[in-house]
């Protein structure tokens, strides 16, 4: 008999209080030196401020670049009030790295990661400040900031251009503005400056995020350096075409005898959407999916209702096996709503975008599947107009969407990063591998990580997609045949399929999240790098998942986070088991709200968490506490450059490992859990009303050999219950 897993985890927390110490920061410049270098640096830049031209500056406002040294990336260093302090605001940052002329230690790398904060002022604020800082007294919270700051420059507009095609005479155009939702002056401001340059926005397609505006414009090529030269201005790029498939599409007909089921959906209440091109009218999957089709389309295209129809199946029955006489029986219903027409002329799609942005408002759906987005890799620099409106609609938590990262992995360098919207930190982001057998890889056309930072292992994981020398084999109900194929379009619906599965067969109240970090604990990295694979392979059958080995409990913790909150979470590993060494595997998932004009500071909620595995050994004192360890390591993510954030992994959305200890040194062990939260790069003020942060923990507990493990964990908590099996089906 089958022991499953475990819920209700959550009710053996509590929240208690820790206090934290700290040493003294070393800085790199003294105050002294930190004015001098300033004024000298601001000094050097104040032409150019002033004698900017007035029709490239809204509000006779400059932005321009403050850069803090690498030794100041935590959100206690974010310079806000100083910035406001002289009238300035500060509208984005994004990550840069650098070389600076002193370090605070003597151990460091020759270069650093620092935040490059873009600020907004009016040109008299820069003058007023260079002028404070020539006079004698200069209040210690200013020195303070100016020592943080490594250096201050213009914000020049060949910088701001990204990929220019060389295609065409007319550029069609995806630009950023640093505008947000009450700055529209600023871009009133732009579509006046554009306008007298030629140059045509498209109005109606503005999309606002955050302290970022997106919008499509078209101009004459050879002036994008004068539309770049418009202050607020944060990325010029010319617009991806869309990627819904493989470039060199794998493709061949398979002659398979084979019946659809003749039986409804496991759960017909659990609501799933995929975004992709269609149906059509001429198939036979009405028992479990109904086509969408938006107002404004009206046609679709063969090769879009294949792709749609393929991605359909895919769901529903996952990768034919060959010889079997029929196909599995669906999870759930779909519902399949067509985004894409024969008649958008949009490159980059804002119309598509519009249509999957118009449903997920609604919040109708549990799980989400999108095999298609801009054909780009992603910028550390900057986040695309897909990730920041997808990314805000996902923040809250209700709703898993598998994203495929897209299937460029075969060019060179950056360009085979993984592609918008898969860089969206609440999301699941998916590649593909080369075969369903135990000796598989990525495969050769999925693309690669990292992401950023936060987000930085992506993908998330891989599924089986298909390859050369192992076809993807999927019905295809525009054809009524097999098709074998190959693509991230395929692993990421194969695996929602799962995802779906295991909240269509238990009888629990599953949040996506926790989903997420049920497929994420379960991955077999089978010694694959973390850029290539994510957390690796992703379990193809929801029992693999739900299911617990004889000497393992696994137990799920699905709690609510307040900012500043300890909160105390038991590892409940049970007296009297009969092992040496106990093997513990945790799992941490999290939604979050995100900044889009902060891609190095992208996510508001973190988590910080100490691993304390005797509580007879641990003590609380003046100066912080004792016997704890690191469970989640950054080692493990971040390259030696990247060590010196020391806070970096608190603010990934998905972290997990696993490691062994002996039983003897293990007593009531437990994590504290601190949730963390910032504000476009800095602290949140304190008067705030914040909202609690959902999380999901999933944790093993393996005594190799005593199968009385599972039971004692059960007998030894008695507000834990095995999750019930309900609707169980045999593939």
């Amino acid at each position: 008999m089958k022991n499953f897993i475990i819920g209700y985890g959550e009710t053996l927390t509590s929240q208690v209080d820790v206090k934290n110490g700290s040493g003294d920061k070393k800085h790199p410049y003294s105050y002294a030196e930190a004015r001098r270098r300033f004024t000298r640096k601001l000094n050097a830049i104040m032409d150019e401020i002033e004698s900017k031209p007035a029709d490239e500056c809204s509000n006779n406002e400059v932005v321009v670049k403050f850069i803090q040294h690498p030794s100041y990336l935590a959100k206690t260093y974010y310079p806000k009030p100083f910035f406001k302090r002289f009238g300035m605001r500060d509208v984005g940052s994004r990550s840069m790295r650098i070389r600076p002329e002193k370090w605070a230690v003597k151990k460091h790398p020759e270069e650093g990661l620092a935040s490059c904060i873009y600020v907004s002022a009016p040109k008299e604020s820069y003058r007023s400040m260079l002028d404070l800082l020539k006079e004698d007294d200069i209040d210690e919270s200013i020195l303070k900031a100016l020592q943080t700051f490594e250096d201050i420059d213009s914000f020049t507009a060949i910088e701001k251009i990204k990929h220019i095609s060389n295609d065409e005479e007319n550029l069609n155009l995806e630009i950023a503005l640093h505008a947000s939702k009450d700055d529209r002056n600023i871009i009133t401001s732009f579509i006046d400056y554009i306008e007298s340059n030629g140059g045509i926005v498209e109005q109606k397609k503005i999309k606002t995020v955050g302290g970022l505006t997106f919008l499509p414009a078209t101009i004459e090529k050879g002036k994008e350096e004068k539309i770049a030269a418009f202050s607020h201005l944060r990325v010029l790029r010319s617009m991806p075409n869309l990627r819904f498939n493989k470039p060199d599409t794998i493709r061949s007909v398979l002659n398979e005898n084979f019946n659809l089921p003749n039986s409804p959906a496991v759960n017909e209440d659990i609501k799933v959407c995929l975004f992709d091109g269609g149906l059509g009218d001429h198939h036979l999957l009405g028992q479990w999916a109904q086509e969408i089709v938006p107002d404004g389309i009206s046609l679709s295209h063969p090769q879009y209702l294949s792709h749609g129809g393929e991605v359909c199946a895919t769901y529903l029955f996952g990768p034919y096996i060959s010889g079997s006489s029929e196909l599995p029986t669906p999870y759930t219903k779909v519902d399949v709503v067509r985004v894409l027409s024969p008649t958008d002329v949009d490159p980059d799609l804002f119309d598509v975008l519009d249509r999957i942005e118009s449903v997920l408002k609604e919040k109708k759906y549990k799980y989400i599947n999108l095999s298609l987005g801009p054909r780009l890799a992603i910028d550390d620099d900057d986040v695309h107009v897909w990730t920041s409106v997808l990314d805000s609609l996902l923040q809250d938590g209700s709703c898993l969407a598998t994203v495929a990262i897209g299937n460029d992995g075969e060019l060179e360098g950056e360009y085979a990063r993984i592609q918008p919207p898969s860089d969206m930190v609440n999301c699941f982001a998916i590649g593909a591998s080369d075969s369903q057998s135990e000796e598989w890889a990525r495969a050769p056309y999925s693309c690669i990580g990292p992401g950023r930072s936060p987000g930085l292992v992506k993908p998330d994981g891989v599924m089986f997609g298909g390859s050369n020398s192992e076809l993807f084999k999927v019905y295809s109900p525009l054809t009524h045949q097999i098709i074998g194929t190959a693509g991230t379009s395929y692993a990421a619906p194969f695996a929602l399929r799962v995802a779906a599965g295991i909240d269509a067969i238990t009888n629990f109240d599953l949040k996506p999240s926790t989903v997420k970090a049920l497929m994420i604990h379960h991955a077999n990295n089978a010694g694959g790098e973390l850029r290539e694979v994510g957390w690796g392979r992703m379990p193809a059958t929801p029992e693999e998942v739900i299911e617990c080995l004889d000497d393992e409990a696994i137990i799920v913790y699905q709690g609510d986070l307040y900012p500043s909150q300890h909160v105390r979470i038991p590892i409940p590993v049970p007296d009297n088991i009969d092992c040496t060494w106990v093997h513990l595997k945790a799992t941490f998932c999290f939604h979050t709200i995100t900044d889009p004009e902060h891609p190095l500071h992208y996510t508001r909620g973190g988590l910080d968490i100490t691993f304390r595995p005797n509580e007879a050994r641990y003590k609380t004192t003046e100066q912080g506490h004792s016997d704890t360890k690191t469970f989640f390591s950054d080692k493990n993510l971040y390259p030696t450059e990247e060590e010196l954030r020391d806070d970096a992994y608190k603010w990934e959305t998905c972290i997990s490992r696993e490691a062994r200890f002996k039983k003897t040194t293990l007593k009531n062990p437990s994590f504290d859990v601190k949730y963390h939260n910032r504000e476009q790069g800095g602290t949140t003020p304190l008067n705030r009303d914040r909202e609690p942060i959902p999380y999901s923990l999933i944790l093993s507990i393996r005594a190799k050999g005593d199968s009385t493990i599972y039971n004692k964990v059960l007998q030894q908590n008695r507000t834990l219950q095995a999750v019930n099996i309900v609707n169980r089906i045999e593939i």
